[in-house]
Order: structure tokens, then sequence, then C-alpha cells
């Protein structure tokens, strides 16, 4: 991958990320409570979603980097609705503060991953939680991805709940 590549991927998640901190920023505490979405196991407010994205980055990070380390990625049972609704519970006591530092913290540790990869690093594939096989370069597309559909939802839900 050049680096001009690279730069492209990092363009993109800055983007995305520029994007969500739009979205995010003023909400009213009725906002948060906002109902996003349902999903199987229950209801999604919107500082879920936030928490949701929280822990996709630190997760797909350390993903990419067992998979570069030569790891096959998670296992084939990995069941990534029951993951994604034990991390938001897990998560319920974090305060909003908490979770801005640790987005924060989550693109610091992703670029400095993104940084440290070699040429080959990049088409190195493991299992991803959605159950496809992934190379490191989709993988870092898919997080720039997924955080421009779930700030997608968020703009959805507060637009709704502003008044």
């Amino acid at each position: 991958m050049t680096t001009t590549d690279k730069q492209a991927i990092k363009e993109e998640l800055r983007a995305a990320r520029e994007g969500l901190y739009r979205a995010i920023t003023g909400l009213s505490d009725a906002q948060w409570q906002g109902r996003a979405y349902s999903e199987e196991g229950g209801e999604w407010r919107v500082l879920d979603l936030l928490r949701h994205v929280v822990d996709s980055e630190r997760s797909m990070t350390a993903l990419m980097a067992q998979v570069q380390a030569g790891g096959a990625g998670v296992s084939d049972d990995f069941d990534l609705t029951r993951w994604n609704r034990r991390v938001v519970e897990k998560m319920q006591g974090r305060s909003l503060d908490d979770m801005m530092a640790a987005l924060a913290q989550n693109r610091v540790a992703l670029f400095d991953f993104i940084d440290g990869l070699v040429d080959e690093d990049w088409d190195k594939k493991g299992r991803h939680g959605s159950g496809y096989v992934m190379t490191i370069a989709e993988v870092c597309q898919l997080i720039a991805g997924h955080e421009r559909a779930h700030t997608a939802e968020i703009l959805a839900a507060t637009t709704a709940t502003a008044d």
C-alpha cells in the first residue's frame, strides 16, 4: 500500500469522526436518552450507539493487530449481536466524558497501528465479527463506514427529539 493510499484511509477515518463529532456536539440529555433503534435483545438509545462506536473501534483495532501477528481473527462461532449487546451493557456506568476520551484514545491507537503497518500487512486476512474474512485494509475502511452509518442513525434519532 502506498503512502498516498494509507493517507487516504486515514483521511476517510478523520472525515467519519468529524461527522460523528458534529452529530453529537451539544446534544441535550433528552437526545442522548432518545431511542435510536431496536434490535434483537433490546432497544438502543443514542448514548448506547456512542458506547457501541467506542468499543467497536477498539475491538476492530485489536482484531487487526491479531491478524497482523498471524492470527485468524474471531472464531467461526462468534456471535456479533451478543458481543455488541454485552459491551453496551458493560459500558452503562461510563460517563459521557469517559466515552469522549475513549473515542479520542481509540483513534490515536488506530492511527498508530496504521502508521506501523508495512506494505505486506495490508493484505493479511482474518475473520471479522461479521463472519466475513477481510483484509486489514478492508477492516480500516469498515471502521469508517460503520462510524458513518451510526452517525446517520444518531442524526435521525436526535433530529426527532430536538424539540
